[in-house]
């Protein structure tokens, strides 16, 4: 029963990953930024129920998934820095 248990966990956080791109926001009619904040949340509880239930690959896919967002997170970041500092609204220009 755990392990299917541990099987849904991870497909809910798959899910939710996927979910939180802005097509998943649009389609949901909800804010991309809420759903970043719902997809930490869900990585959180399932990261402490792996670690509390002793589900190392639960805990692999939350520790993966945490650093894809991290990596992502510092892209954008560092994208929004750059076109600030460049002054641009967008960072490709635009041909026709």
């Amino acid at each position: 029963m755990l392990r299917i248990l541990t099987f849904a966990a991870i497909a809910l956080l798959i899910l939710l990953r996927l979910a939180r791109t802005r097509f998943g926001a649009r389609l949901l009619g909800i804010p991309q930024r809420v759903l970043e904040i719902v997809f930490l949340v869900a990585l959180l509880l399932a990261g402490v129920l792996a670690v509390l239930f002793e589900q190392w690959i639960l805990l692999a896919v939350v520790v993966v998934l945490l650093v894809l967002s991290l990596i992502e997170e510092l892209r954008r970041r560092k994208d929004r820095s750059a076109r600030a500092g460049t002054g641009r609204s967008s960072q490709h220009p635009r041909s026709r």
